[in-house]
């Protein structure tokens, strides 16, 4: 199977309508996303893409030939050409037949921003509370969301990690589930909560080699759409599976969970990656003694 990488070279090298732009939003592609297969590329990746390529800004020229930032925000319109030029990649793919038709593109349903991302894009626990009691009445046909969005908060899975769980990686004696590839390519043993077994009891017990997150045609579940309208019916428009994943470790930092806690449950393998969530809560401690001392 090819990768994004190789893909994006063939249809540039077979393209002489590129322009400079065009040209620089691929080589950004290839930069975040290219060493994954083409078909293996998810909405949450291209989403966590587009979260570093707002928080870096507009670059400008530093020494030599290198780039730096400028510190300016990116104008909206710029973001969703990125968006646009990636969605052009699969549809070269699939007219080269690299794809088949029916592939869902990873751009499909992905929100471009019309601002600067918030780089805390946490849910607190009572607005994830508000977000699965809506579920249940959003989610009608499926009715596995409210179990995707607890396990989800609880374990900080990615979307797509979730969806590769078969119902035998689940082991309800020792409450954990095994996930045998994450994203950095290394399986991960999560430990679920007392709400993430009552949850995934509630779903029709499938066979062992059975997705857990499937939808009638045994394949992964596309749950962007059925997502998106549910934050928006709870009152939290703009908000991507992905601020689960946040928001677990924004939680487990606020209830005083060690840095080195919280790598393990999230699978971080950098300090820089779990950083974010003790400087929240280290907000949160320094709110208190301002209260307490002026």
């Amino acid at each position: 199977m090819t990768t994004l990488y190789e893909t994006i070279d063939a249809m540039a090298a077979s393209s002489r309508e590129l322009d400079s732009g065009s040209i620089h939003r691929l080589q950004f592609w290839q930069g975040r996303l290219g060493h994954l297969l083409l078909s293996d590329v998810t909405a949450d990746d291209v989403d966590d893409a587009l979260d570093s390529l707002v928080t870096r800004g507009k670059l400008r020229a530093g020494r030599g030939l290198r780039t730096q930032s400028s510190g300016k925000p990116l104008a909206p319109a710029t973001v969703t050409r990125y968006v646009s030029t990636l969605g052009g990649v699969y549809r070269w793919a699939k007219a080269q037949r690299l794809l088949r038709k029916s592939h869902i593109a990873p751009t499909r349903g992905v929100q471009t921003h019309t601002s600067p991302v918030n780089k805390n894009k946490f849910m607190t626990a009572d607005e994830v509370d508000r977000l699965i009691k809506v579920a249940r009445v959003t989610d009608r046909c499926w009715k596995k969301l409210p179990c995707l969005i607890t396990l989800g908060f609880h374990t900080g899975l990615r979307a797509g990690s979730l969806k590769t769980l078969r119902w035998r990686d689940i082991d309800r004696a020792q409450r954990t589930a095994y996930v045998q590839r994450t994203k950095n390519g290394e399986p991960h043993v999560a430990p679920l909560s007392s709400s993430c077994v009552t949850e995934l009891s509630r779903l029709p017990k499938g066979q062992p080699d059975e997705l857990i997150f499937s939808g009638r045609t045994g394949k992964p579940y596309e749950h962007r759409n059925l997502l998106c309208k549910t934050v928006n019916k709870a009152g939290l428009p703009g908000r991507t599976f992905h601020w689960l994943r946040h928001s677990c470790g924004s939680e487990l930092a606020r209830q005083g969970v060690s840095q080195a806690q919280i790598m393990a449950v999230m699978g971080h393998k950098s300090l820089a990656s779990s950083a974010r969530y003790i400087h929240s809560n280290v907000n949160d401690r320094r709110a208190v003694v301002e209260a307490v001392f002026g």
